[in-house]
């Protein structure tokens, strides 16, 4: 290691000044007319009813079969003059995990498949919640669409899990629609650059050097905004694709498509910010609509200076986050059950005797 570190010290220099130069374009870029950054005030909690939803999954492949268990949580905090006066889960506190065995599927396809499947019993307990507990808002761990990246092909033989869950995710929309209720999407971890491509096209003839704007082509939303963002502030409102028509997951959700939009929302000081997906209709407003969301979310995050995300999505990962040990356990007693035959043996990496 010793001998890395000259060239370790030079990466960290390097990083180094990157991000001081991108500190200094997101300050010139707040300075700049029609930056869309307004301040959001939390809201007062008097008498509103959040829900969270989060799933897990625990995978393992063996030697001709793929296992994985899954399982989600609705968490239901019920806030009454600023502070939690109850919480309540569904379908319990520790949830059972459904599990799935699935014989002759390739990498891709079991990917697809899994992830299709966590979401399912994400959209479904969020669906089932809404009726539970009546929430004011509901917020979704991540986006409120699937990820493009989990769509397969309609020649896969898991397309059809897909296609089930775009169904569920239309139940949910719909569900929410009827009943008023606030749906939103928190991501925790973008590493979106829709942001930057906008400010790209707004600020292509701001008074800033153009080697400070062009950092933006290496620069991932949340990098810039944790800079260009104070605590209590958010973006303005942007469509979640430049063009609807060209992704296929939102025009897998038809009219819904057109709806999703996001903001940006800085939660705690030291924290970068959340990316907030909601639903809102071309005759709504939207600024009004992420203000109100994000009155919300603002109002139950960022109870630690370095951790910005919202209570009930903390407790329901707690709840549904599911461990390898869970799995193993799972495996040990299909192996009781079934014997030791060749389907179920470990793969050979996890054999070696040395």
């Amino acid at each position: 290691m010793e001998k890395l570190l000259p060239t370790i010290r030079n990466i960290a220099d390097r990083i180094a000044d990157t991000e001081r130069r991108r500190k200094r374009l997101a300050l010139m870029l707040r300075k700049q007319p029609g930056h869309g950054i307004s301040r959001v005030q939390p809201d007062r909690l008097e008498s509103v009813k959040v829900v969270g939803v989060d799933g897990g999954i625990a995978k393992k492949s063996l030697h001709g079969v793929d296992c994985m268990l899954a399982r989600a949580a609705g968490v239901c905090f019920e806030y009454s003059k600023g502070r939690v006066a109850s919480v309540r889960y569904y379908p319990s506190k520790i949830p059972s995990p459904q599990p799935a065995v699935l014989e002759a599927l390739s990498d891709m396809d079991w990917g697809h498949y899994a992830a299709s499947i966590r979401l399912l019993h994400e959209i479904v307990t969020a669906t089932k919640s809404v009726d539970v507990f009546r929430p004011d808002a509901l917020l979704l761990d991540g986006q409120i669409i699937p990820h493009y990246a989990d769509r397969p092909s309609r020649t896969s033989p898991v397309y059809q899990n897909y296609a089930d869950l775009i169904s569920n995710y239309l139940s949910l929309y719909k569900k929410v629609e009827e009943n008023g209720v606030l749906l939103a999407g928190v991501i925790e971890d973008s590493r979106n650059v829709r942001f930057c491509d906008i400010i790209k096209k707004a600020a292509g003839n701001a008074e800033i050097p153009r080697d400070l704007m062009a950092l933006l082509d290496r620069t991932k939303d949340t990098n810039l905004l944790f800079w260009m963002l104070e605590k209590g502030e958010r973006t303005s409102v942007f469509s979640h694709a430049d063009n609807p028509d060209n992704n296929k997951v939102l025009k897998d959700l038809g009219g819904f498509g057109g709806m999703v939009k996001s903001f940006y929302i800085k939660t705690a000081q030291w924290d970068r910010p959340i990316k907030v997906d909601f639903l809102s209709g071309k005759d709504e407003d939207h600024e009004k609509k992420a203000d109100r969301i994000g009155s919300i979310i603002l109002a139950i995050s960022g109870h630690h200076s370095g951790y910005g995300l919202p209570a009930p999505l903390i407790e329901a990962d707690s709840v549904a986050k599911m461990s390898e040990s869970e799995i193993d356990n799972f495996y040990s007693q299909v192996l009781t059950f079934a014997g030791n035959m060749p389907s179920i043996m470990k793969l050979r990496r996890e054999q070696r005797p040395f």
